[in-house]
């Protein structure tokens, strides 16, 4: 299942937010450096800049990304997003919001408002076997 892991990390900057600040922490967090990233520039609802930075990871060292995740998420979090993960899947995808400023203060928690997408994908061929698939990769 290793090499069929693809984890696409996506992150919006705000003008009013320190990209070099947000950027280090992924670094520090996750060892994904800034020239990794597909940088985007787009318009907010106001003509304000807004940055889409977006990359790609996959086999082991998406399988790596996912462990390091994983143990920076308290237990309890984690539980409660198992319990109801069938919520967070798009086709045969799974997504997950961490907070970015949690992610500026070098740790990690789950959160729909202000947050990075995660978005996981392993070929699942029986929609039936999507839970299990997914609940085995978390819990590895």
């Amino acid at each position: 299942m290793v090499n069929q892991i693809e984890i696409t990390f996506e992150v919006i900057i705000h003008a009013t937010e320190d990209k070099r600040k947000i950027l280090d922490s992924i670094d520090e967090l996750f060892e994904i450096k800034e020239q990794e990233f597909i940088e985007e520039k787009l318009s907010g609802h106001f003509g304000n800049p807004i940055l889409l930075l977006k990359v790609r990871i996959n086999k082991k060292r998406a399988e790596d990304f996912l462990k390091k995740l994983i143990s920076k998420i308290s237990k309890l979090q984690m539980n409660e997003f198992l319990q109801e993960i069938d919520m967070h899947f798009e086709d045969s995808s799974l997504f997950l919001r961490v907070g970015k400023q949690d992610i500026i203060r070098k740790s990690v928690s789950f959160q729909q408002n202000d947050a990075i997408k995660i978005k996981i994908s392993v070929p699942v061929y029986k929609k039936g076997e999507l839970t299990k698939t997914y609940l085995e990769i978390l819990k590895s």
